[in-house]
């Protein structure tokens, strides 16, 4: 038997894409987390590189922080067996992305191509 609570930290927490977005927007606003100090921790990346590449750091408290056609995205992403789950959005909420898709390796290290077509569609390239 298989169920979504053998992760961990899976929560086993079921949500539609637009509870998602509601949530998104929701925390991005300041309704989740406070706004001031607890809530900028979130978009504020520690002055620390990647000791692999060397790349400057990329996650927050929380979040990951991607450029994407000029802008910073702010996100989370998610998978198990069979599909990927991310929320994206803007700082200033102007432009939100949240997706689900079928994916055959929710935990390869490439990202599922169309989910990657979704983002550049959005955000733009790198």
């Amino acid at each position: 038997m298989w169920g979504t609570t053998d992760g961990w930290a899976a929560g086993a927490i079921i949500s539609t894409t637009a509870d998602l977005e509601r949530f998104t927007n929701a925390l991005f606003q300041g309704r989740i987390v406070r706004r001031g100090p607890p809530l900028e921790e979130m978009f504020t990346l520690p002055q620390v590189t990647d000791f692999k590449t060397g790349a400057p750091a990329a996650y927050s408290v929380g979040l990951s922080m991607k450029k994407l056609g000029g802008r910073e995205v702010w996100g989370k992403t998610g998978g198990r067996w069979g599909y990927t789950t991310v929320i994206a959005s803007t700082r200033d909420g102007s432009r939100t992305l949240v997706y689900s898709v079928n994916a055959t390796d929710a935990k390869g290290q490439d990202m599922n191509k169309v989910a990657q077509s979704v983002m550049v569609a959005t955000y733009g390239r790198t």
